[in-house]
């Protein structure tokens, strides 16, 4: 975790985003081992959960990915028996997601962790702080995703950013 005495005024948003990124994976990949899952999946998960049927194409949508990176993420739910796939009977180009039984008994585990690692995240905040906390992430959000226009689903692959063939170039 972020030891307080560390932090400088001249701290960067990057740094931060990256430290709490970073930390969430290792804490879910840690909490949810005995599951075999990793925080994305988690999030993959209870989104299916909460919306059966929902296509490959509106998860991306609401992740803010690619299709090719859902179906990427998946692939290892539907392998462990978390998620089943079921081809769109009106558009037979397109799939519908389902949580399977061995998803919904995991479910209240998946929700557990997600409530610690907002615990964890907003830990010493009180509750005006956290409110607002969340406001202007989402705030936040919202104004990059603004920003990028279409040009935010180039971002979902990893690497340097598009364009950008030598990275040293590109700091």
């Amino acid at each position: 975790m972020c030891d307080d005495s560390h932090l400088e005024s001249n701290d960067t948003y990057l740094k931060n985003f990256s430290i709490i990124h970073r930390f969430s994976i290792m804490y879910h990949l840690r909490s949810m081992k005995e599951f075999n899952i990793s925080g994305h999946q988690m999030g993959y998960i209870m989104h299916i959960y909460k919306n059966p049927g929902i296509s490959q194409e509106d998860l991306a949508s609401y992740l803010r990915l690619n299709k090719g990176s859902v179906a990427k993420g998946i692939r290892g739910l539907m392998q462990d028996g978390y998620i089943r796939r079921v081809q769109n009977q009106h558009d037979r180009r397109a799939y519908c997601l389902y949580p399977t039984d061995k998803a919904k008994q995991i479910v209240s585990q998946v929700e557990l962790e997600l409530h610690r690692f907002n615990e964890i995240l907003t830990d010493g905040m009180t509750k005006e702080e956290k409110r607002l906390f969340i406001e202007l992430l989402n705030k936040a959000c919202r104004n990059v995703l603004n920003a990028a226009g279409d040009a935010r689903h180039e971002l979902s692959q990893p690497g340097p950013p598009p364009g950008c063939r030598r990275p040293p170039h590109c700091l």
